[in-house]
């Protein structure tokens, strides 16, 4: 009797999770959402410098699931006015890239850029260029911090720490960007000692000579590349692929030094390493735009944190126009491609 109970007991179980289970799948359903996609508009992504002439990019919005490279824009007519005047139309050179030509702009101007395409809304954008904020001293110093795991094993990590000082402008609003330019290119010499020798057939026998040996006695490999600055300092708001950021509200109007750091091995080479440490002044636009997108960058893996909306200053449009003026510092190091300390040169 007991062994029938038990027997109908376990058949009761199993029909009751057959019936859980063909109830919750009856319960699924696929649910096919479409999502209006908006109105496609102009993306413009440009800086203005008075060190350079301007270059800026233009291409257009994307639908939220498309994950297609960025359209650039041909066919575009990119304008750029000067306080108001027409100075010329940017040229296109490419890959959705339109330039002008032979103009530099001028610090404390007011610049205005309007795009206009057949297929899409026209756009404009507006900023100034901020006046340059003189380095007025840099410092570097290498180091190399030893790590310990335990009694068999530990390793060193290699830096070049560099202090930049500069004087803030009182009772303004200043807003900066600290990167850095590396040329790592490398001597390669030829050695002369070595005779090449050639052959000809001639009257009916090889006749050797000497070939000619007014060949270059070296090659130059070129290599530049834009190291990673690193920062502890209290006044780093964002570390971004184009720098440091960081703006004076915390010295507004005070001398101050901005310390950062790279690895050792951004730097080394076969031959010395020039390297360009820059302070940018740049305008409040270009601030916006480059702290909302690292902003964006840092939470767009996180589903649970708030989105980022990217600043833009573009009308009727996305994207960004900024300016900045620039300061730059240059020494010359030496560290070898194996080795993680050397000398720094100033010049």
């Amino acid at each position: 009797m007991a062994m029938f109970l038990r027997n109908n007991t376990t058949a009761v179980k199993g029909v009751i999770l057959f019936l859980m289970l063909f109830l919750y799948n009856a319960c699924e359903s696929v649910l096919f959402i479409e999502l209006d996609e908006a109105e496609k508009l102009i993306v413009v992504n440009g800086a203005i410098s008075n060190n350079d002439t301007l270059s800026v990019q233009v291409s257009r919005t994307r639908h939220i699931l498309d994950n297609a490279p960025v359209a650039p824009l041909e066919n575009a007519e990119v304008r750029l006015y000067q306080g108001g005047a027409l100075v010329q139309e940017l040229v296109y050179s490419g890959n959705g890239t339109y330039e002008a030509e032979d103009f530099f702009p001028l610090i404390g101007d007011s610049y205005t850029i309007e795009i206009d395409h057949p297929l899409y809304p026209s756009v404009s954008a507006s900023c100034e260029i901020p006046e340059v904020v003189p380095i007025r001293q840099l410092d570097t110093l290498s180091l190399i911090i030893e790590h310990d795991n335990d009694d068999y094993y530990g390793y060193s990590e290699r830096y070049l720490q560099f202090d930049l000082s500069f004087d803030d402008p009182p009772g303004e609003d200043n807003y900066y960007l600290v990167s850095a330019e590396a040329d790592r290119s490398r001597t390669e010499y030829r050695d002369t000692t070595v005779r090449m020798v050639d052959s000809l057939w001639y009257n009916n026998q090889w006749n050797y000579f000497l070939k000619d040996s007014t060949y270059t006695l070296f090659e130059i490999h070129r290599y530049r590349n834009f190291p990673n600055i690193s920062s502890s300092d209290i006044v780093m708001e964002a570390s971004t692929s184009h720098g440091a950021l960081f703006s004076d509200q915390l010295n507004d109007g005070k001398s101050y030094s901005f310390r950062g750091q790279f690895f050792s091995h951004q730097l080394s080479s076969s031959d010395s390493t020039v390297l360009n440490i820059r302070l940018h002044s740049i305008s409040e636009s270009y601030y916006k735009y480059l702290k909302s997108r690292q902003n964006h960058y840092n939470t767009k893996e996180n589903y649970l944190a708030v989105p980022v909306i990217v600043y833009s200053n573009v009308e009727d449009g996305a994207g960004f126009f900024g300016g900045y003026s620039t300061s730059e510092h240059t020494i010359v190091t030496f560290i070898p491609e194996d080795m993680g300390y050397g000398y720094y040169e100033y010049y």
